[in-house]
């Protein structure tokens, strides 16, 4: 704990501490140039390749290298940023405290009162002298006559006003003692900060000296080991990297990426996921189980903290019932109205996300493959990523798109139609398949249309998602393993506009694309999206409605756009809206929606049991094309 007095404080010499702290990072600048001269005189001089080219070379200048790296890091760790940080922090605060002291100190001075006491526990009092001219002669100073509230003797033989001030001598004592009390609670405050500032800094140091940076590992074990111990040193310049790569900052791709995440450590890698996985886990081209380990760490942390807050708002919520039935007022911020608002937003933000952690524990229960989580959020109307089998490994990966209407709260079980998708496309994979494992991925990292008017005819939100799910592709091209999977891209409905448009803007890695029940996919021919128009693939059923509703370009099932087309059937019977065709006022001519019960029924029809079309889609994505019906 600090011995600093008031004393020294006083005295202290803070600009002395201040300039201390600044000569540090001219020490650097110094000891900078000492490092530098060991590579252009050392390594790029008289031991430079052209003058010893062999094994035992090419280690010494290697570990020179890293001996000047890791010089220079920790000049600027420990010198510039620590040492030089703490004396620099020190300075201003104990500052701060001294201006506020030489100011108490002034007025105690001026008032005749006396500091007394310990070093952490003074007290301040009136002085012999002030007593003297109270008790003694009766004669008060002019501020304390102010306090007590009569006028000062005019002179010693003013007998009135002594005689007042002898009537009030209680008055006098308590007022003076009260104004003493309060210099002693702000001289106490002030030293209290004081000490703090002290300690922190003491204790800045003392770590500094108790644990000096090391140099880098001796030359004897292999030079992989020098390499692996020297990186697992770095995770602060690694951790600023990372969070560059997910801040968008670095311009790197996901190959770049990819190539960035295998070139650090072991260590450095556990030490990213466990200190960082709100980094990690939403970041393309980091490899799936990676990111899986990561956002399921963030997954439970996000509920774990939506019940603290849930608790907190609930107990508010208690607390103004409480007043209120009790006849007392509240002084609460906020209204109890806008706590019953924001904890519905809360408790659905809850029950969300743990709908979707519940479905994600346990394996597919046909196929046997286990769930990645790769990407979530509860940002409007919340974000799903998640796979069925691991795209790394896979033969064939099908990554789905939605449409209008997807959001987070149908990942999960009671509204888990997406879901429900994903797993009906995994075990159709399986069981159309040629024996090979087929990855299904969810992609709902966009903000969906909420319903086929409005957003739905405007290609924005499409256009808003074709960087991120151009980025997500080249992400598991990234970190496929092994030879490049079979890559299929199916889009539903407004989730086939997004497909194309990415295609169109961004370009997608894929093999094959499949638009189901779509609205348009941005452009007028299959050949516009990129790939061979051989594997581009369209289905609408005969009752979907989206026909009335072609708003996005050419319809992909017609002749004119050029791909393929394969057959799915309208499984529920008696819901199509415009029987034989008439009263057609969903599409662009129309500029309406057609009010009939039923009007959409048939345009999710595709993944129900029984429906040809989810033996057509497994035979594309698991690259059996030819026995498309």
């Amino acid at each position: 704990m600090s011995d600093m007095s008031w004393k020294d404080l006083r005295d202290l010499d803070c600009a002395a501490i201040q300039s201390g702290g600044y000569a540090w990072a001219g020490y650097v600048d110094r000891m900078v140039e000492q490092s530098e001269r060991l590579r252009t005189d050392v390594i790029a001089g008289h031991l430079s390749i052209e003058n010893y080219e062999s094994d035992t070379a090419t280690q010494v200048r290697e570990h020179i290298d890293l001996f000047t790296g890791r010089f220079e890091d920790d000049l600027s760790d420990y010198a510039q940023t620590r040492v030089r940080t703490a004396l620099l922090e020190a300075s201003e605060a104990l500052k701060a405290e001294q201006d506020e002291l030489l100011e108490l100190v002034g007025l105690i001075e001026e008032r005749a009162y006396e500091i007394e006491g310990d070093k952490h526990d003074y007290e301040v009092n009136p002085s012999g002298e002030l007593h003297r001219s109270i008790y003694l002669h009766l004669d008060p100073p002019q501020w304390l006559c102010d306090r007590v509230g009569i006028d000062k003797p005019s002179a010693w033989y003013d007998l009135v006003g002594e005689a007042e001030v002898m009537s009030r001598l209680g008055d006098f004592y308590e007022l003076a003692k009260e104004l003493g009390a309060q210099y002693q609670d702000r001289l106490r405050a002030i030293m209290s900060r004081a000490h703090d500032a002290d300690d922190e800094a003491a204790a800045a140091l003392t770590a500094m000296r108790e644990a000096p940076p090391e140099l880098p590992p001796q030359l004897g074990a292999t030079y992989d080991d020098l390499i692996d111990d020297y990186k697992a040193e770095l995770s602060e310049e690694v951790a600023a990297e990372m969070e560059a790569i997910f801040n968008g900052e670095s311009d790197l791709s996901p190959e770049q990426v990819n190539q960035w995440w295998e070139g650090l450590s072991d260590a450095e890698r556990e030490a990213l996921i466990a200190e960082h996985p709100e980094w990690v886990g939403p970041t393309d081209g980091i490899p799936v189980d990676v990111r899986d380990t990561a956002n399921r760490t963030v997954l439970d942390d996000q509920i774990t903290g939506l019940d603290q807050e849930i608790a907190d708002i609930e107990q508010q919520m208690d607390a103004i019932n409480a007043d209120y039935e009790a006849g007392r007022p509240n002084d609460s911020p906020v209204s109890y109205s806008e706590l019953q608002e924001r904890l519905e937003e809360l408790r659905q933000d809850r029950d969300q996300l743990a709908d979707l952690d519940s479905r994600i524990q346990e394996p597919h229960p046909d196929t046997g493959q286990e769930y990645f989580l790769l990407g979530f959020g509860t940002e409007g109307e919340g974000q799903a990523i998640v796979s069925v089998g691991n795209p790394d490994t896979a033969d064939n990966v099908n990554v789905y798109v939605p449409g209008t209407g997807a959001d987070l709260g149908g990942a999960g079980y009671d509204n888990g139609g997406l879901m429900n998708r994903i797993d009906s496309m995994a075990y159709d994979a399986m069981r159309f398949g040629k024996g090979e494992e087929t990855a299904t991925v969810l992609w709902l990292d966009y903000d969906a249309p909420d319903g086929v008017v409005g957003e739905a005819r405007d290609t924005a939100l499409a256009e808003a998602a074709a960087d991120d799910l151009g980025s997500f592709t080249d992400g598991l091209r990234a970190t496929a393993e092994g030879e490049p999977s079979n890559l299929t891209m199916t889009g539903h409905s407004y989730g086939s506009t997004t497909v194309g448009i990415a295609a169109r803007d961004e370009g997608l890695d894929v093999d094959n694309m499949v638009f189901i029940g779509s609205p348009g996919v941005g452009v007028d021919s299959a050949e516009a999206l990129g790939i061979d128009p051989d594997n581009v693939w369209a289905s609408r059923n005969p009752d979907d409605v989206i026909e009335y509703g072609m708003v996005h370009g050419e319809d992909p099932t017609g002749e004119e756009f050029g791909g393929n087309t394969f057959t799915s059937e309208a499984t529920r019977e008696g819901e199509h809206p415009f029987p034989g065709g008439g009263n057609v006022l969903l599409g662009a001519a129309g500029g309406a929606v057609a009010a009939v019960d039923g009007a959409v029924a048939n345009h999710s029809a595709y993944w129900d049991d029984g429906n040809i079309s989810r033996e057509n889609m497994a035979f594309i994505a698991t690259g059996q094309e030819g026995e498309v019906e």
